[in-house]
Parts: C-alpha cells; structure tokens; sequence
C-alpha cells in the first residue's frame, strides 16, 4: 500500500518540527550541572562564560569547538564597570580570569553576552545572553 505524498510530508515535517522544538536554543546548565555560579553558553554551545563567586569572584570564557574561531564574553555592572574576556590559544583554552572591582553591590543585576568570532575582528556569531543578580 501506497501512502500519498502529502501525508508522507506532513509527518516528516512533524517529526522535524518536533525534533527543532526540543533541542536547546542555547546550552544554559544550572550552577550543579557546572560546578559554577553562572554556566552560559553561546546558541552553538561552542563557548560557555563561567563565573566563580565562591571561588574569588572570577570570570573566564572557555573555547569548548576546534572551529577555529575565538570564544569572546562580556560582562557589564550597573555601575558602568566592563570586563572583556578572550581566548588567544583556541580550542580547549580558556581566557585569564578577570574580577569585577569593586564588586557590585549586592542586588545590583550584572548583563552577560559570550560568543565566537574569527580572529579579533572577526564578526560576532552564536551570540549567548543572560543575566545574573548579584
């Protein structure tokens, strides 16, 4: 028996709807799956941002892709207070660790981007976003 077109279509269709829907946008894990106060990733997962608030408050983003592309974050305070961070090795390597001083105070709600780009002038893609409260 020969099924029509239309119906053959419409549930691959489906089935690739329902398999879009449930993969992650981005690969955001929760501080126990990362062992990290913040653990955001670009939309690629490609380049997770990871903060240590018990650990001396430190920032780095990790280049987690052999697509050789730079991993690239920013993290900005209320206060007008900027850290930028960047890989310079590539695949497998993190940047140096950075700390917002003074720190934030308390309550004050920190905005987070990571992504990659090619070289230092690269543009940016697989922008990640987020946000942590102090």
């Amino acid at each position: 028996m020969r099924l029509p077109r239309t119906l053959v279509g419409a549930a691959c269709g489906t089935a690739l709807a329902l398999g879009v829907a449930a993969a992650p946008a981005q690969a955001a894990e929760t501080r126990e799956m990362c062992g990290f106060e913040v653990c955001l990733s670009t939309t690629n997962g490609s380049a997770p941002l990871y903060f240590d608030r018990y650990g001396g408050s430190t920032w780095k983003v990790c280049d987690d892709a052999p697509d050789k592309k730079r991993a690239m974050a920013e993290v900005r305070s209320p206060s007008g207070q900027v850290l930028r961070l960047q890989t310079a090795d590539g695949y497998g390597s993190c940047s140096p660790e950075q700390t917002l001083y003074p720190a934030p105070s308390r309550g004050s709600v920190l905005s987070l981007k990571v992504w990659v780009q090619k070289g230092s002038g690269g543009t940016p893609q697989y922008h990640g976003y987020g946000s942590y409260r102090w």
